[in-house]
């Protein structure tokens, strides 16, 4: 045999033997991350090709900046008159049905005293077969609160959180969530700078669809509020397999 022909071989052994990894347990930008931990890394300092698109209504601005307490954050501005301005994560992840995962980040809301929203965070539906549009989101009311609302398949809105709304101040966000199309199997848990957090007034679990249409991604920013000018800060965006993979 040649030495191109036995290098050839090895080559090809090599490869057979090496372990096959879905991509969806890899960071876009190849940073090693191990399969059953840590699922997405949305840090500013490694570009919007975390993203799997940047959403706005022409005027608004996704950007990096530096925060004197954060370091490195994302900037996601919605001026007067824009609809949206979102980044919608996350670049080669995609949660299946029966997945266990964890969603983490901080946010710093620089928002008028009591403007509502649609969303500020979504998990937002895509696909065929849509019936709830986004299961869970997080929005900002006229009371000043921001609350964590659940849609039902008739596309009902729960609410099942709420909270006076501490603005421009960094604020920690942590929900877990059990992928299923099934209310009786899927379920949120969500915790709250740190604290985990009662939902609809009487348990730290809450069980719901969790999965609509071909699939949900997560989606930071804002969404409504036309008529005013808000900008969220977020940072230390993750997805893993446990809490501690994304407390912020």
């Amino acid at each position: 045999m040649s030495v191109k022909l036995a290098l050839n071989a090895l080559v090809a052994t090599l490869i057979c033997a090496a372990p096959i990894k879905s991509a969806r347990h890899f960071l876009y930008n190849n940073v090693k991350t191990s399969p059953d931990t840590l699922l997405w890394n949305g840090d500013a300092k490694l570009g919007p090709r975390v993203f799997k698109v940047l959403e706005t209504d022409s005027i608004g601005i996704i950007s990096v900046a530096t925060d004197p307490e954060e370091g490195k954050v994302w900037k996601i501005y919605k001026p007067v008159k824009n609809h949206r301005t979102e980044v919608h994560a996350a670049r080669d992840f995609t949660a299946l049905e029966g997945d266990d995962i964890y969603i983490g980040w901080r946010s710093k809301l620089d928002i008028p005293e009591n403007a509502p929203t649609f969303a500020v965070f979504q998990w937002k539906a895509y696909g065929n077969d849509m019936y709830q549009n986004f299961p869970l989101v997080f929005k900002t009311l006229n009371t000043g609160e921001i609350e964590l609302q659940y849609a039902t398949p008739q596309k009902v809105h729960i609410g099942i959180w709420a909270i006076p709304l501490k603005r421009n101040v960094w604020n920690s966000y942590v929900l877990h969530l059990k992928i299923s199309r099934n209310a009786a199997i899927g379920f949120v848990e969500f915790w709250y700078n740190g604290m985990q957090q009662q939902l609809a007034g009487k348990s730290p679990r809450y069980y719901g669809r969790t999965f609509d249409a071909d699939r949900c991604d997560p989606k930071w920013g804002v969404y409504g509020g036309d008529a005013y000018t808000i900008t969220n800060y977020v940072t230390k965006l993750k997805i893993g397999s446990t809490y501690a993979d994304v407390a912020p």
